[in-house]
C-alpha cells in the first residue's frame, strides 16, 4: 500500500475592526489522507510556508486525515512551539473520530486549541493578534 497526503493550502482575511489596519491573511492547511514517516515531509513543507508568511495563527483542517503517526504529531508539535514563540497559536478543527482518539490518547488535545468546524477555527485565529 503506497501512502498518500495531499495538503491543500488557503488562506482567509480576517475582517479589521474600523479604524485598525488590515490583518495578514491566515493560512488554512486542509489535510487528508495518511499523515506518517513516508507522507510528513508533505505536511512539514506546508507549515513551514505558512509560517515564514510571519502570521501568528495557522489553521489545520484534519477532517480528511485517515491516520496519523507518530512523526505527523511531532510536525505539529514543532510548528506549534514556532508559532507559539511569536505568540501565536496552531488550531486544529474537524477532527475525523480516529485522528481524535490518537490525540486524546497522547494528550495532544490538552495542548492545542481544537475546533468542532472550520468557521469556528477560524473565528477563534481571527482574535489572535
Amino acid at each position: 500500500m503506497i501512502a498518500t497526503l495531499n495538503v491543500r493550502e488557503s488562506s482567509f482575511a480576517p475582517v479589521a475592526p474600523d479604524g485598525e489596519a488590515p490583518r495578514k491573511p491566515i493560512p488554512v492547511l486542509t489535510v487528508a489522507g495518511r499523515l506518517d514517516a513516508s507522507t510528513v515531509n508533505i505536511l512539514e513543507r506546508a507549515l513551514m510556508r505558512a509560517l515564514m508568511q510571519g502570521t501568528k495563527a495557522v489553521i489545520i483542517d484534519a477532517g480528511e486525515i485517515t491516520y496519523i503517526s507518530s512523526s505527523g504529531l511531532r510536525v505539529m508539535l514543532t510548528a506549534r512551539r514556532q508559532v507559539r514563540e511569536r505568540g501565536g497559536d496552531i488550531i486544529l478543527c474537524a477532527l475525523s473520530p480516529n485522528v481524535r482518539d490518537v490525540m486524546n490518547m497522547v494528550g495532544f488535545t490538552a495542548l492545542f486549541t481544537v475546533h468542532e468546524s472550520l468557521d469556528s477555527a477560524r473565528n477563534a485565529a481571527a482574535r489572535i493578534k
